[in-house]
């Protein structure tokens, strides 16, 4: 073959691969993931692409059909991604957001540490990725619930004493829940994670992992990054 047929060969693969839409997996996260349109996280992940001409496929998984998707490959990446859950060998985008849970308690009886919570009924959602030093606090009595409404339901009944939940998911779940005299402390969060976004540990993802990052980083310094995740969840058009 001749090196002019060789170049072209390349050319069209390399125009293939940019035209095939990258497929990503999420689940479901008040205000952060609402559907496949809608919520902060989406619309991050729809600009990114669209900065890089790229079409996107976002699929709306349980959050261990997820992870399973990611495992066996039928998917090139999922978010929000944390280390808790992410195996080692995976190509990471740089960190597009922090997670920063706090304790979530009735008003006047105030709730904050690790150590105030030792003893307590503490409300967790199932399969939320929380810090070890919670999880594996066996002082502290959790109790699961299916989502962080339910919790914050159970928490203004005073079926628990407290829940644990990142700051915007649980005012949101907050107002969606109708309780009331259910407040935080800002001021003292109980943990802090980095949130990214995780694609499979081979060549077609460590190029995606670099793209996702450099326009990231490139959305971090035009402030357009904070303006995304700040802005009221809408129907991407």
């Amino acid at each position: 073959m001749s090196l002019f047929a060789h170049v072209t060969a390349l050319l069209l693969l390399t125009s293939v691969a940019s035209a095939k839409p990258i497929v990503l997996a999420t689940f479901a996260i008040p205000l952060m993931v609402e559907s496949p349109e809608r919520g902060l996280f989406v619309n991050l992940t729809r600009e990114i692409a669209k900065r890089n001409s790229r079409q996107i496929e976002i699929l709306v998984y349980p959050t261990g059909k997820t992870l399973l998707a990611f495992s066996n490959n039928k998917v090139d990446g999922f978010f929000p991604a944390l280390d808790v859950y992410v195996p080692q060998a995976t190509a990471k985008s740089t960190a597009f957001y922090r997670k920063v849970d706090y304790v979530f308690y009735k008003k006047d009886k105030p709730l904050r540490s690790l150590k105030d919570l030792e003893g307590k009924k503490v409300g967790l959602t199932f399969r939320y990725p929380y810090v070890r030093e919670l999880i594996g606090n066996k002082k502290i009595r959790f109790e699961m619930a299916a989502d962080d409404v339910l919790n914050m339901k159970k928490l203004g009944k005073g079926l628990i004493d407290a829940f644990v939940v990142e700051e915007r998911s649980g005012l949101k779940a907050l107002q969606l829940s109708g309780q009331k005299q259910i407040e935080f402390d800002r001021n003292q969060p109980l943990s802090e994670q980095v949130v990214y976004y995780a694609f499979q540990d081979n060549e077609d993802g460590k190029r995606l992992a670099d793209i996702f990052s450099r326009t990231i980083e490139s959305m971090k310094k035009d402030g357009s990054l904070d303006r995304v995740l700040t802005e009221t969840a809408t129907t991407t058009p």
